[in-house]
């Protein structure tokens, strides 16, 4: 199998914008990010392609990407906490192994995440921090500002490691990915967590070492919430 020919493929289905691929319990997970306007076969399309790239099975799940219209401030507005940018809601998710069948990929409602407060540069001193809130508590990791995209990746992980002791994190890459002009920058990453396979994720940002901060999160919010101390809040 090579993933290369399967994502070269799959990004030629309508409204598909990147794939990613990780591997779990003997299963190849592909996620795909679509805009609204993707067709509402897309799971079974996907799941019949990837499928014919792997001799394991395969699980499909779509992430959609939703333009969220603007609101009017109110007559008296309060002062209140800046708000986290929106996230990626999870869609339709698809899977087959012999057969193709459906199966809920999604995460459930009340997982505890760890949110995104800012990423900020120093040019002068060469230094990138990632600033990370979990129930109240804070944390800053950092990383050296010359390294871009996989800098932001570091820096977060590093953040990470105020909540998650335990884990084990090394980036591996991370890559702009090709949006149109009017769009928010996007980005992709791979890190790995522990002996486990790698993880991949994906998302948009103001700035493009925001947007590899959001990834790098993205990318292990799963883990986290499985990982995390209920008691270190």
């Amino acid at each position: 199998m090579t993933l290369d020919d399967l994502e070269i493929e799959l990004r030629k289905l309508p409204g598909v914008r990147a794939a990613g691929f990780s591997e779990r319990d003997d299963v190849l997970l592909v996620q795909l990010q679509v805009g609204e306007a993707s067709e509402a076969g897309l799971p079974l399309q996907a799941s019949r392609i990837a499928h014919r790239h792997s001799e394991r099975p395969v699980a499909v799940e779509l992430v959609r990407w939703r333009t969220l219209p603007a609101t009017a401030p109110a007559a008296t507005p309060a002062s209140p906490a800046p708000a986290p940018a929106a996230q990626p809601v999870p869609g339709d998710a698809a899977t087959t192994d012999a057969a193709t069948t459906t199966v809920d990929l999604t995460r459930e409602p009340d997982e505890r995440r760890v949110r995104l407060l800012a990423v900020l540069t120093f040019p002068d001193t060469d230094e990138l921090e990632v600033h990370l809130t979990l129930d109240g508590r804070r944390t800053i990791g950092r990383a050296a500002a010359s390294r871009g995209l996989l800098g932001a990746v570091e820096a977060t992980l590093d953040a990470l490691r105020a909540f998650a002791p335990a884990l084990t994190l090394e980036p591996a890459w991370a890559r702009p990915i090709d949006v149109s002009s009017d769009e928010p920058f996007l980005v992709a990453c791979e890190v790995s967590a522990g002996p486990g396979p790698a993880r991949h994720g994906i998302a948009t940002g103001g700035s493009p070492i925001e947007a590899a901060a959001r990834a790098s999160l993205h990318a292990l919010n799963r883990t986290l919430a499985r990982s995390l101390d209920p008691e270190a809040a």
